[in-house]
């Protein structure tokens, strides 16, 4: 035990370090602000979608995919329960605008790829791979419809309300596309060609380095009192936490019995994964709080290296 630990915790620290080394390039001046506002454009629109096309076509089969509608029932309907607890109240009187959508997206939805694959294979093994998918497949596809919508009513003007175009926009981006592209391949049977899949596939490896790169230019802006506990930042650790593995645990033993062992934990490591990478990148590009987003994915990243751990120890508690 204390091997995985030591080994998931390096995982996590490493990627933290990146973050780091953002925070450091803004607060010298070496990244100026024409700079800062290109990275989330760069993510979304260039780096992310090939990054999806590749994973989805590499992971998945066609006999496979009829497995992600069962498969993915229980994390649908806990990251939708979180989601609808979170958004109760991130619209209370007297909440923040433009921090709204954060709150309620940031709790409901993990770092699924870059910190929730290596800290599964790590914890499980090579065997936990198509569940971590699983998680992801219904992950990412939330977060990419309703959750970027949500995202984008932060930076509406006040009194919007619903918007048909917006929503549109929202729900077309180009990282759900190139998601969707990877299953058209699939359904169809086609085969991109090996020079399509490897260009994608080092595009597609830009996106976590630069997204946490970004996030550490994010937190370089942040005043001392974003980064001090408050409601909207508890809030959001009790979401990712404590409600999401808690909306799993309660769907897997009184709903929706799992046959495997195994993939309750990687749902429930999945579920209790820090804020995910790319909520700092939307709330900028949508005009949200993306200094309170950043904080809050960075914060849930660190305390993670906590978290983890508790939840292998628990596991054992329980007898999974």
């Amino acid at each position: 035990m204390g091997a995985v630990i030591l080994e998931t915790a390096e995982s996590v620290a490493g990627l933290y370090l990146v973050g780091l080394l953002g925070y450091v390039l803004s607060a010298t001046g070496f990244v100026g602000p024409e700079a800062k506002k290109l990275f989330p454009r760069l993510v979304t629109q260039v780096t992310l979608p090939p990054f999806l096309f590749v994973s989805v076509v590499r992971s998945f089969t066609r006999s496979e995919l009829s497995q992600l509608i069962y498969g993915s029932i229980i994390p649908v309907l806990s990251i939708l329960a979180v989601f609808a607890i979170q958004t109760l109240y991130a619209r209370r009187p007297g909440g923040r605008p433009k921090r709204r959508g954060v709150i309620s997206v940031g709790s409901a939805t993990s770092n699924t790829i870059f910190i929730g694959l290596p800290v599964n294979i790590a914890l499980f093994g090579e065997g936990a791979v198509p569940f971590v998918l699983l998680y992801f497949f219904a992950n990412t596809t939330f977060f990419w419809t309703l959750g970027n919508y949500t995202l984008s009513l932060d930076g509406a003007s006040p009194g919007a309300g619903f918007r048909r175009g917006l929503l549109v926009k929202a729900v077309l981006s180009p990282p759900l596309l190139g998601f969707l592209l990877g299953i058209a391949c699939i359904l169809a049977g086609f085969a991109p060609p090996r020079f399509l899949m490897d260009s994608a596939s080092l595009v597609g490896r830009l996106t976590s380095p630069l997204a946490l790169l970004y996030i550490g230019m994010a937190l370089s802006e942040s005043s001392l009192a974003s980064l001090k506990p408050d409601l909207d930042l508890a809030a959001v650790l009790m979401g990712r936490f404590v409600l999401s593995p808690l909306a799993v645990f309660l769907l897997a033993r009184l709903i929706f019995p799992l046959a495997s062992p195994l993939m309750l934990k990687v749902f429930l490591i999945q579920s209790s994964l820090p804020a995910a990478a790319t909520l700092a990148l939307m709330a900028a590009y949508h005009g949200s709080d993306s200094s309170f987003a950043g904080a809050a994915v960075s914060i849930t990243t660190l305390l993670s290296l906590l978290t983890i751990p508790c939840y292998m120890l628990a596991f054992s508690f329980l007898g999974l």
